[in-house]
């Protein structure tokens, strides 16, 4: 999907993946692995609480990081917190921050009635995108 407006004419040469360990956002990210291949830089994104002190939780998306890694895509992992701000606008904040020009998320991971009735990333990421977005359900 590609918004109305938009300031690079380059796609797919600094990606982010908004990446949450769901099966939707798994999909996205092998649906997407020609155009990791090709990137310049990849990173990929998590939002969330921070992993607890003293637990054995890891670092949300390296099990991913390491699947592409073996793949020969080398990807940074960022792991932010949402500090009271919704998670699309965090995304999305990231995304003009790092200047990346494709984002590439896995979208619907609840019910649509779901999404429709409490909002949602997908939503929201989709009215206020300022890159292309590769979806991927």
């Amino acid at each position: 999907m590609v918004p109305h407006h938009t300031k690079t004419d380059k796609i797919g040469e600094r990606i982010t993946i908004a990446f949450d360990d769901s099966r939707e956002a798994s999909r996205a990210v092998f649906d997407a692995m020609d155009l990791l291949r090709n990137a310049k830089s990849v990173r990929l994104l998590s939002v969330g609480p921070p992993p607890r002190e003293g637990s054995n939780d890891a670092i949300p998306g390296a099990e991913m990081a390491a699947t592409l890694a073996r793949r020969g895509i080398a990807c940074e992992v960022d792991h932010v917190t949402p500090d009271g701000r919704s998670i699309g606008d965090v995304i999305l904040g990231r995304v003009g921050d790092m200047g990346s020009d494709l984002l590439v998320m896995g979208i619907y991971g609840h019910s649509k009635l779901r999404e429709f009735v409490f909002g949602g990333v997908t939503r929201h990421i989709l009215r206020h995108m300022t890159v292309p977005v590769l979806v991927s359900r």
